[in-house]
């Protein structure tokens, strides 16, 4: 339960941080309308894809990954492309996030401090609480969600 509840306000934190915060300022260019067809676009296809998992996951093992069901459906190379895939996709993630909070950690430190230095501060800073385990990092996100 106690595992379920810190996963869920993780969850949670991403999709308010990502979904309420910085998508009215990064489609304010765009419109409205045009935004909410995008959305509701990109909602759909959301919804098929984890629809898709669902289907996957009935026949998978419980431990199975996205490695693992790839490379059972589509073999050796179907493996390859899918970790491919993500690794690349979490480096893009990880990229975004340190540079958004470095830029953020910039506005409250001296003009003479420079955004490479926030930026290199801020990967320590939250860099610290990876290397100390994932307890720590449950522990931080269920404080700030609150």
């Amino acid at each position: 339960m106690n595992k379920t509840v810190g996963s869920t306000l993780l969850v949670s934190g991403t999709m308010i941080g990502a979904g309420m915060l910085a998508m009215p300022l990064t489609s304010a260019g765009i419109g409205f309308s045009f935004t909410l067809v995008l959305l509701l676009a990109l909602w759909a296809l959301l919804t098929f894809t984890a629809l898709l998992f669902v289907e996957l996951y009935q026949t998978a093992e419980s431990d199975a990954g996205i490695g693992t069901l790839a490379e059972q459906y589509f073999g050796k190379f179907g493996r390859i492309v899918a970790t491919a895939v993500l690794i690349i996709f979490l480096y893009a993630l990880i990229a975004a996030y340190v540079s958004g909070g470095g830029s953020l950690l910039n506005d409250f430190l001296p003009e003479s401090f420079g955004n490479k230095m926030s930026i290199l501060l801020f990967t320590i800073i939250f860099g610290s609480f990876i290397v100390i385990g994932t307890h720590s990092v449950d522990k931080i996100n269920r404080l700030l969600f609150l």
